[in-house]
């Protein structure tokens, strides 16, 4: 068993990074994206927004690229450093109240091999809404570039439709929709009222939502795209079907989800009701791409199975499609996958614990309507929250193949996990199926693991997203936003963590491998047990080497922790005073008691993991007996010399340890077996 959390608190540079927002209140992190290779390097970008002050006037809101590097990263990044040469800020156009950016990657939209990002702003102009797509470039940029300034060399801007639709509520590259070969975009109006009648002030279908496709192409574009203008030879519009159900609230690609070759895209609907008895269930909208002609409109209404089909939340009040997005591969099919996030549900009684649903691709169509309730993890899996409040699916992304393992792997947040702290979780991708469902709580590094946030009201995990190759290892990368963190003083300057992808990120590298050697000094022996750095001395000391003999043919004997984790015992390691050579390996209560004022004992062994400040370490950390979650090591005392061993209780494969001393006259008479010590990582 690996370790099972991440401790954020740890990015140093070589395992990923923090970006520390600027200024009080500025909300860095808001909302935080793969940016694909904006500058023409080979090495994938991010994009971070902030969504500063509401209460100065001149809060415009800004947007911070960072260029990815294959070169060395210190502990932390401020956004005040960008300069141009390590990425660039993008600074917002008017002032408004309420949420300023959300940010993605765009894909290629304008077919000159560089991609591009795009921007909603869905409070501007009116509450209409705009978005904004800023190419990429390998000319370099400027320090800061001004929305204002889009001109449609290098970048545009996508003008909303009606007041208070708020266009740019949710934005996305949507892949290559309509079969061209030039990526689209999409953009999601969740409080646009397209069913409404304008003339009708009685009418009241309003905030179905609308999303629109826009279609890049290479021939260029003006610096303003109205998106009143689509006329399915640019791009379309999709419209939601029930009033309140604010289908655009969440947007995505899908991948290609049904293996036809062409990109498809999501919609998240999260009020929508699936019956008239189960309010607020929410609802998602997969629609299918298609080198087929669209027309201006596609009502969501109309999916058939054969141009998309609807998933239809689990239980009432749900809201699923909360957030949605394209999951990668991650069952390992070869098609792309999809998943949900209910943020609002209950899983195994713990209300609004939240949950996420991965919704499996497949090349053998879809019925009209898809049931998450009916997940069974041949077609996809329910991911359930761990407690109640949790409000897991905040946020759900692909994250990219973060483990190295060949298999795409998911992230998802919850944001208000741990009172406000946040927490955040990486599922692993598997070839080897996947349940019906996984309970977060059930990760354990095999996998996926959990992140956890640092300081109370971080909010972590309020936006989660691929980093793509930030660090240009080869392995992909992971972004996750604390937008109310306190970095440097600066209250609610906001914080996002970059964490590089590993063969080893999570466990691994706090898993030691223990070695036994027996001193032959003693007849049977006194046994020793050291890590790969102490062994390597061992055998290379010929004042040791001659000594002490490694056991168990070279292999590990057991594994353990180096750190503290969930369930984890400390073992110190003590030297007996008397017989130098011998060993002891105790957890605290033994610990405590052999050097307790006036222990018989305390004169009788040395302390060996006394750091420069006296205080002592502990060699490593095991699960306690009884727990359940490792395997058993019993020890036993040598009668003849006082000295322990360790032995293993495992009998899947023949015969434990344990079992062949207990069972052997001679070795039974010599070691007392003392009952289970401790049980050893798996």
């Amino acid at each position: 068993m690996n370790n099972s959390t991440f401790d954020l608190s740890g990015l140093n540079g070589s395992n990923g990074f923090v970006i520390n927002g600027i200024g009080t209140y500025d909300y860095s992190g808001s909302s935080v994206s793969n940016a694909g290779d904006i500058n023409g390097d080979g090495i994938e970008d991010i994009i971070i927004a902030a969504n500063p002050n509401i209460f100065p006037e001149d809060s415009l809101g800004k947007s911070y690229v960072l260029f990815g590097s294959s070169n060395n990263f210190a502990s932390s990044f401020d956004l005040a450093t960008l300069d141009g040469s390590n990425g660039f800020v993008i600074n917002g156009i008017n002032a408004t109240v309420g949420p300023k950016f959300v940010v993605s990657n765009a894909g290629d939209i304008n077919g000159d091999d560089l991609d591009d990002l795009i921007i909603g702003a869905s409070y501007a102009e009116t509450e209409s809404g705009r978005s904004y797509v800023v190419f990429g470039s390998d000319n370099g940029f400027a320090s800061s570039l001004d929305l204002a300034t889009l001109n449609g060399s290098n970048g545009f801007a996508l003008n909303g439709i009606n007041f208070g639709d708020r266009s740019g509520y949710s934005v996305s590259n949507a892949g290559d929709v309509n079969g061209d070969g030039i990526e689209d975009i999409i953009i999601g109006a969740s409080s646009a009222s397209p069913n409404r009648d304008p003339f009708n002030i009685f009418d009241l279908n309003v905030y179905s939502g609308q999303s629109y496709v826009v279609f890049g192409r290479n021939t260029g574009f003006d610096s303003n795209v109205d998106l009143a203008t689509l006329d399915g030879s640019n791009g379309f519009a999709l419209n939601g079907i029930d009033a309140q159900e604010q289908s655009g609230r969440s947007v995505s690609s899908a991948g290609d989800i049904n293996g036809d070759g062409f990109d498809d895209i999501i919609i998240g609907a999260p009020f929508a009701n699936v019956s008239a008895d189960e309010l607020s269930t929410g609802k998602s909208y997969v629609v299918f791409g298609s080198n087929n002609a669209f027309a201006s409109s596609l009502d969501l209404s109309t999916l058939d199975g054969n141009n998309g089909f609807t998933i239809n939340g689990a239980n009432a009040a749900d809201r699923s499609g909360f957030s949605v997005s394209n999951a990668g591969d991650v069952n390992g099919d070869g098609l792309d996958d999809i998943i949900i996030g209910a943020r609002y549900a209950s899983p195994n009684g713990n209300a609004y614990a939240g949950a996420s649903y991965v919704v499996f691709g497949s090349n053998s169509g879809f019925s009209r309507n898809f049931d998450l309730s009916t997940l069974d993890g041949t077609n996809g899996f329910a991911i359930n929250g761990i407690d109640a409040g949790d409000f897991t699916g905040d946020s759900v992304s692909n994250a990219g193949d973060v483990n190295a393992d060949g298999i795409d792997d998911i992230i998802i947040g919850a944001s208000v996990a741990n009172d406000n702290v946040g927490e955040s979780y990486v599922v692993f991708g598997s070839t080897n199926g996947f349940a019906s469902s996984l309970d977060l709580s059930a990760l354990d590094g095999n996998n996926g693991f959990i992140l956890k946030g640092i300081d109370p009201v971080d909010q972590l995990g309020n936006s989660v997203s691929s980093a793509g190759d930030f660090n240009a290892d080869g392995i992909d990368d992971f972004i996750i936003a604390a937008s109310t963190a306190d970095p440097n003083g600066n209250v609610g300057a906001g914080e996002s963590y970059l964490v590089f992808g590993s063969d080893s990120i999570i466990g691994n590298n706090d898993i030691t491998e223990l070695y036994r050697f027996r001193n032959t000094s003693f007849g049977t022996g006194t046994y020793l047990f050291v890590g790969e750095q102490e062994r390597d001395a061992i055998l290379a000391n010929p004042d040791f080497n001659q000594t002490f003999v490694l056991e168990g043919d070279g292999n590990p004997a057991f594994k353990a922790s180096a750190v503290p984790g969930d369930d984890l015992l400390p073992f110190f390691r003590l030297q007996s005073l008397a017989v130098p050579g011998t060993f002891l390996f105790v957890s605290t209560d033994e610990y405590n008691g052999i050097f307790a004022e006036g222990s018989a004992q305390r004169e009788q062994w040395e302390k060996e993991g006394l750091d420069q400040a006296g205080v002592d370490i502990p060699e490593f950390y095991l699960f306690g007996a009884g727990t359940g979650k490792g395997i058993p090591f019993n020890r036993f005392q040598n009668n003849d010399n006082n000295t322990f061993l360790f032995a293993g209780s495992d009998s899947s494969t023949g015969l434990s340890e344990t079992d062949f001393i207990n069972n052997d006259p001679n070795l039974s008479a010599v070691f007392n077996d003392q009952g289970i010590a401790f049980e050893s990582l798996l």
